[in-house]
């Protein structure tokens, strides 16, 4: 009968991952040759290597989308910078990682379910307000007709002030 470590590095070694994950590329027939003891060893490593892949995702994915959120709310230029700047920050990445860490070893599988959330968030267009200071001239006032807004007038208006002085 075969052992839930095996079944797990054979996936890793049959999926072409095992210099990634194992640290040394390696065959399904070593595999076949190992003794409890190595299976052990290699399944700890596996486990080790996997957790820093799934928390180093974990820590990207959060800043990618503070970075997104970030600049939806505040003028942040470049939200791509924004993130860039976040995940090279060694503090700051320490210590996510510090929280982080005990969780992506334990629920790795709830982890991708997390991750489809947070990347699907992220390419969302949040809309916490009508910002109606994107329309041009023509298309916010056609914006104030279908939606009949009282403050829209006065947002058309401002920004058809600030149009001409262009």
């Amino acid at each position: 009968m075969l052992n839930k470590n095996y079944e797990a590095l054979y996936v890793v070694i049959s999926t072409g991952r095992s210099k990634e994950l194992l640290g040394k590329n390696m065959t399904t027939k070593e595999l076949d040759a190992m003794s409890d003891e190595q299976l052990d060893a290699y399944y700890k490593i596996y486990e080790l290597n996997y957790a820093a892949k799934i928390n180093d995702h974990l820590i990207n994915t959060l800043c990618s989308f503070y970075s997104y959120l970030a600049s939806s709310l505040l003028p942040i230029p470049d939200a791509e910078k924004l993130r860039e700047d976040l995940t090279n920050d060694y503090i700051l990445t320490t210590e996510l990682k510090a929280i982080t860490g005990g969780f992506a070893a334990s629920c790795s599988k709830l982890m991708a379910v997390v991750s489809l959330g947070i990347t699907t968030l992220k390419h969302t267009k949040l809309r916490l307000g009508k910002d109606t200071k994107e329309l041009d001239n023509e298309n916010c006032e056609d914006h104030c007709k279908e939606n009949s807004e009282d403050h829209c007038n006065v947002l058309c208006n401002e920004q058809a002030k600030e149009f001409k002085e262009l």
